[in-house]
């Protein structure tokens, strides 16, 4: 655990929903969190534990999935600061539906379902961008879905690296802390073909790679070929 911050200073405040919070709401999200600190591949939370409450990322990358009987996971989303982790469970439902692990040293504040459920009900702004935040996560969902159905290897890959870019707030050389088993189920594929893909990326000098280390050396053809619009 951490010392006490106020949610009113907090950088991470403008990259997520309580941007929007009113300060008596932020006051009472400062005073009922509990800040804490998780190392790299610490679980945060598992499928089908009891929900009490959820995580709001102040700084580090959080990567969310499901596992089977078999041990098989599929990644559903990396998420960065001001995000918010185990949010729908929280208001939706009695257990997580899914897990999260921390992809890099990570700083969360856990915050009990009870706080958000009545600050919900007394701050309306806050309440329109709350349903704005669940429709943009169904919108996620939505392509990532419509991804994995449609694009080619290569179009998941660029995408893929241009999250990690983005999550990362870097534009060129970026260090992905999570191994080649843990992209491919992010992207729908086994890691074999995510390697000869990126040594296919590498080979066409769109990427460098150097261990764990990936620089993008031309980020406007990975977006056209991830099919991102600016």
């Amino acid at each position: 655990m951490l010392d006490k911050s106020f949610c009113s200073t907090c950088p991470s405040r403008d990259y997520g929903v309580f941007d929007c919070a009113g300060l008596d709401s932020l006051s009472e999200i400062s005073e009922e969190k509990v800040r804490l600190n998780f190392k790299k591949k610490e679980i945060i939370f598992q499928a089908h534990e009891i929900v009490t409450g959820f995580y709001c990322i102040e700084k580090g990358l959080v990567r969310t999935y499901k596992a089977n009987e078999g041990g098989r996971a599929q990644t559903f989303q990396l998420a960065s600061r001001g995000k918010w982790v185990g949010f729908r469970d929280a208001i939706s439902g009695e257990d997580y539906n899914h897990s999260a692990i921390c992809v890099e040293d990570t700083i969360l504040c856990y915050i009990p379902k009870e706080t958000i459920l009545r600050l919900i009900k007394v701050d309306f702004a806050f309440q329109l961008e709350v349903m704005k935040y669940l429709a943009d996560e169904w919108k996620v969902v939505e392509n990532s879905v419509h991804s994995l159905g449609t694009k080619q290897i290569h179009s998941r890959l660029a995408d893929l690296l241009i999250t990690f870019s983005d999550a990362a707030n870097k534009d060129s050389e970026l260090t992905i802390d999570v191994t080649r088993d843990v992209m491919a189920t992010c992207i729908g594929t086994t890691k074999e073909t995510l390697i000869r893909s990126l040594s296919d990326f590498k080979d066409r000098k769109w990427i460098g790679i150097n261990k764990n280390k990936i620089e993008l050396l031309n980020r406007k053809v990975l977006s056209d070929l991830a099919e991102i619009v600016s």
